[in-house]
């Protein structure tokens, strides 16, 4: 008789469970990190623009050309503070993903927990029948030598 374990749809719905979840925590890591980079390339560029107005301004520049690179500097910072709204959301969401994973691998290896339990019962017993037929029959041997 092979080994059954009752709650085996249950333990492949976990299974699939936590994988969804998993897949779900790693599209929000890629956001995060998405945003991230972006962040990173917009803090260079206000970096590249500060470094090239200082250039500028020792090599003499007009107040037009002072006041659109001054703009520029200003939508850099602003942009690189949504990024920085939009960074602290998404890992606020990779955090609240990443429990919702741990709960859900908590969930499937409780439930393997189980079935490695009742596998390891189910050893024992398969183990205890052979040994009573063999007992049985070392028996059965035993009775008939002692009547030939």
């Amino acid at each position: 008789m092979a080994f059954h374990f009752p709650l085996q749809v249950v333990l492949h719905f976990r299974e699939s469970v936590e994988h969804q979840e998993e897949l779900r925590l790693r599209a929000a890591n890629q956001r995060a990190a998405r945003v991230r980079r972006l962040l990173e390339q917009a803090e260079q560029a206000t970096l590249e623009l500060k470094s090239a107005q200082a250039k500028e301004l020792g090599a003499g520049t007009t107040a037009a050309e002072l006041r659109f690179a001054m703009q520029c500097e200003d939508e850099l910072q602003r942009h690189c503070r949504d990024l920085r709204q939009q960074l602290e959301a998404l890992q606020q969401a990779c955090e609240r993903q990443r429990e919702v994973f741990r709960q859900a691998k908590r969930a499937r290896e409780t439930l393997e927990s189980v079935r490695q339990q009742q596998l390891q019962l189910y050893h024992k017993e398969a183990a205890r029948r052979e040994q009573r037929r063999v007992d049985d029959l070392f028996l059965m041997r035993r009775e008939y030598m002692a009547r030939g």
